[in-house]
């Protein structure tokens, strides 16, 4: 009785306070503040009949509910002063677990059928802070028992009946991006159970073909770079903000970073390169690795048939003539007109050619070398189309040394 009391104590004063409301009290004792004659269903009905699902039914239509800073709302709950034990609440929300049933302790949603051209919609929002340094939590979530399941699930269109299968602190049912740094050990699903159509790299791209995974690979051009500042709009009722998207105090943007251009790499492995929602490219730098240890074990074929090919004296020969002759690397490299080679041929070298090569080992152009010791070699980009070159320098029928070079247009 006394918990009736206070229950209609409270109905009163908010009755009071809100002129513009009225108070309807049903035969079955179901309330209903601001709902006129209407019957109410819910146990306290607040702007609307309510739902005999739900025990309280706030509504607040138009500028029905709103709290003193501005904000429209259905429902406020504020918690302030001392709490009795370690955990205080301004809202708690606990559904029970039933079976066959999708229980569910507290739903946020915000939607419109129509997509809209201005605002913003947080189906649930969280700010913490100025707690505990290290114990401020804007979202927290966990799991108990011994069941499955995530802390944290996200997933996109509208999917909320995923089976997850293990023990996670989030879990991710589509496309993530981050503009920081993740700092953790990466892996990926590689089980041979989750994988179909297995070929060997030996075997799906051929060295008789004329095409390796070495030729390839030796065409990939790494590059060293800053990022660029991207920026984001925001866009509000009336005016449209520009919010950059990295932080360049941070090390992030601050640091070289080391990589492959996307474009470069999708003319020779379009399967390593994906494009986002957002039309940018990205790289699987994991999908490289195989190539790599395929290209090492080609490049150690062919080191093995040069050490097995050729008699001793040959072998003497061809050793005693790359210590004497030595050939450099061109420069500029790379190049978009014209580059140098540079080279030292011993006086006792009968004949000496410079041979250009494309990746593939097709001979383009030989140059026969008269200059013995320090010489040089102007090569004329002008004559080639853009790409990866390899360039060898022969002395006396011996290859003293091959070197690759990049010409861009």
């Amino acid at each position: 009785m006394k918990k009736i009391n206070i229950i209609i104590t409270i109905l009163f004063v908010f009755f009071y306070f809100s002129g513009f409301s009225q108070l309807k009290v049903a035969s079955d004792g179901k309330v209903g503040i601001g709902i006129g004659t209407t019957t109410p269903n819910s146990d306290l009905s607040i702007g609307s009949e309510g739902n005999t699902n739900y025990a309280l039914f706030s509504k607040g239509d138009n500028y029905g509910s709103i709290y003193a800073e501005g904000i429209s709302m259905g429902l406020y709950a504020k918690r302030t002063g001392s709490a009795s034990s370690s955990w205080l609440y301004a809202a708690f929300g606990s559904a029970t677990v039933t079976a066959s049933v999708y229980s569910i302790g507290t739903r946020g949603e915000c939607y419109s059928a129509g997509a809209e051209g201005s605002g913003r919609a947080w189906g649930v929002l969280g700010k913490a802070g100025n707690s505990t340094s290290g114990y401020n939590y804007g979202v927290f979530g966990t799991t108990l028992g011994t069941q499955n399941g995530a802390g944290i699930v996200g997933t996109t269109n509208s999917n909320t009946d995923i089976q997850i299968p293990g023990v996670y602190a989030g879990y991710f049912d589509g496309n993530m991006k981050v503009t920081g740094l993740i700092n953790g050990v990466t892996v990926g699903s590689s089980d041979m159970r989750l994988k179909q159509n297995i070929i060997g790299l030996e075997t799906s791209i051929p060295a008789s073909k004329g095409v390796t995974t070495l030729n390839t690979v030796l065409q990939m051009m790494p590059v060293e770079y800053n990022l660029q500042q991207q920026y984001q709009e925001s866009k509000g009722d009336s005016a449209t903000v520009k919010k950059a998207l990295y932080d360049e105090t941070s090390q992030l943007f601050q640091k070289k970073h080391f990589g492959l251009v996307a474009q470069d790499l999708q003319k020779l492995y379009p399967e390593l390169v994906y494009k986002a929602d957002d039309g940018f490219l990205s790289i699987n730098y994991t999908g490289i690795i195989p190539l790599l240890i395929q290209s090492i074990k080609e490049l150690k074929t062919e080191v093995d048939g040069l050490k097995s090919s050729g008699g001793t004296e040959e072998k003497s020969a061809l050793l005693t003539n790359e210590t004497e002759a030595k050939l450099y690397q061109n420069a500029p490299n790379p190049f978009d007109s014209n580059t140098t080679i540079n080279f030292e041929i011993p006086e006792s070298v009968q004949n000496a050619q410079l041979y250009i090569l494309n990746m593939n080992g097709n001979l383009l152009k030989t140059l026969q070398i008269h200059q013995r010791g320090a010489g040089d070699e102007i090569i004329n980009g002008n004559e080639y189309n853009a790409g990866m070159y390899l360039y060898s320098l022969v002395c006396d029928g011996k290859i003293v040394d091959t070197k690759q070079m990049l010409l861009t247009k």
